[in-house]
């Protein structure tokens, strides 16, 4: 535990520092025995139709780096990361990964949403992505996308999910919407019908990833409901905000054995790390 508690009370310490966007990550990976730190340097689904790079940086978020500046330090974090979860589960290949967080503004939309784009980016890796945060839906503005349809109207209405999967600028990548923020979110995301979404969209899409993007764990209780349904967990923390408790208790009310890692969202002394690396390799 030592390592993984130096690394929370660092941030602690530092979480009156402002940090404006995600810089780079670092994933601690947890294990039942003991926390190692492991840096990181910054109906049918059809496969999405590119959209001309001119036009990416019109209609997706300038947070969204993975799409629209694929050279940046910060987009060659998830590309570690992509590696590092890869790396981790060759043995039994993760289906259903859910992103969470211990509290909000931690950055965990932007770093589901850029894992996706990069997983996809893969020669033969597809992808779903669900935007579960009915609370605060954004997966969807990141994505230059108008709001409609999603999860809160199938969960409430719908017989079938295939009318409500949209397709995004990135080939193989598919995004089903959160839709219009509901009054009881909890009841919906808890349901017997969301569970059978889940189930459903495991048997269904067998050949491609799915990254749930869930309400942030120390928040609401559906965190905790989806969270018994994924073979894995990322945490995310904001470095230099998030203190030490809210982490501890989400872990707690997730499962140690169901989280993969920890993402600590703008590490900037590992972007420094990264760009000295890369100047020098440039003078090589």
């Amino acid at each position: 535990m030592g390592k993984f508690d130096e690394a929370l009370k660092k941030a602690e310490a530092a979480k009156n520092s402002t940090v404006l966007e995600p810089v780079a990550s670092k994933v601690v990976e947890i294990s039942h025995e003991e926390i190692d730190t492991l840096r990181l340097d910054d109906s049918t689904v059809e496969q999405a139709t590119p959209a001309p790079a001119s036009s990416l940086t019109e209609k997706t978020d300038p947070l969204l780096v993975a799409l629209s500046n694929t050279q940046s330090t910060i987009a060659e974090q998830f590309k570690l990361l992509r590696a590092k979860i890869f790396c981790r589960e060759k043995a039994c290949r993760s289906l259903a990964i859910m992103i969470t967080s211990a509290q909000s503004l931690d950055g965990k939309s932007v770093v589901a949403a850029n894992l996706a784009v990069t997983i996809a980016q893969g020669i033969n890796e597809h992808v779903l992505l669900v935007d579960c945060d009915l609370r605060q839906p954004s997966l969807h503005q990141l994505f230059g996308m108008q709001p409609c349809d999603g999860i809160r109207e199938y969960l409430e209405n719908g017989t079938s999910i295939a009318p409500y999967l949209q397709k995004t600028q990135v080939n193989k990548l598919t995004l089903l919407p959160a839709g219009k923020p509901p009054p009881n979110p909890s009841e919906l995301l808890s349901s017997e019908k969301m569970r059978q979404l889940v189930e459903e969209l495991r048997d269904r899409y067998q050949d491609r990833h799915i990254i749930f993007d869930v309400t942030p764990a120390g928040f609401a209780a559906e965190a905790n409901f989806l969270a018994t349904m994924m073979d894995n967990v990322l945490l995310v923390i904001r470095s230099g905000r998030t203190a030490m408790k809210p982490v501890m208790e989400a872990i707690d009310h997730i499962g140690r054995d169901r989280i993969l890692g920890i993402v600590f969202n703008g590490d900037r002394e590992t972007q420094k790390k990264y760009d000295y690396y890369y100047r020098y390799y440039k003078k090589k």
